[in-house]
């Protein structure tokens, strides 16, 4: 679990902390994944960077990546585990080669924060993002623009069929997280106004 002022624990199954680190820099610590393939392999994003530690022994970073310019708000791994995505608030994704530890792909067309990316299961080239600017959007890495965009205020606005009550407020749908089913085709996005789902 990650935390404020560069915090990082390692927990145990029964809740008993395993481990501890202090990230320098006092960043918070905004995101953290492990690596599916090899359990004591862990990321942490905190401010703009990506750090690679070995959970065994929290001392010290394996390595760190400094690739986006403004703070990291999620990270995903595809099925092969060469690329790792990084979701920035100005927008945009960085798309981190591990294998030649270089950007390969910056992917920009979120105009808000870009809150959340999840690499599609059995599609490691195929990602879904989503943001503040209540948008989801369908990447394939061969291509530097989305496939698909949907707008989750008009998906909204077009669902309802009842007028708003006088004096009812409803939250925007700002988009938080996305995750994507193991199928790979059916995505849930996690928003303020309340839920949204679809299939890609």
């Amino acid at each position: 679990s990650g935390a404020e002022g560069g915090d990082l624990m390692a927990w145990g199954e029964d809740g008993t902390p395993l481990g501890h680190t202090r990230f320098q820099g006092a960043d918070d610590v905004t995101s953290v994944l492990f690596s599916p393939s090899c359990p004591t392999k862990l990321y942490a994003s905190h401010g703009e960077t990506i750090s690679l530690l070995d959970v065994r022994s929290l001392k010290g970073s394996v390595d760190h990546f400094h690739v986006n310019e403004e703070e990291i708000n999620c990270l995903s791994l595809n099925d092969t585990e060469n690329l790792l995505a990084s979701a920035d608030d100005s927008g945009s994704i960085k798309i981190l080669d591990l294998e030649n530890k270089k950007v390969s792909r910056s992917l920009k067309r979120h105009s808000n924060i870009c809150s959340s990316v999840a690499f599609r299961p059995q599609r490691p080239q195929s990602l879904v993002s989503c943001g503040l600017d209540m948008q989801v959007m369908l990447w394939n890495l061969q291509k530097s623009r989305p496939l698909w965009i949907t707008n989750l205020q008009e998906d909204e606005a077009e669902e309802m069929e009842s007028p708003q009550s006088p004096g009812q407020l409803l939250n925007p749908a700002l988009a938080h997280s996305v995750s994507v089913a193991s199928c790979g085709n059916i995505f849930s996005c996690g928003a303020e106004d309340g839920g949204n789902d679809g299939k890609i």
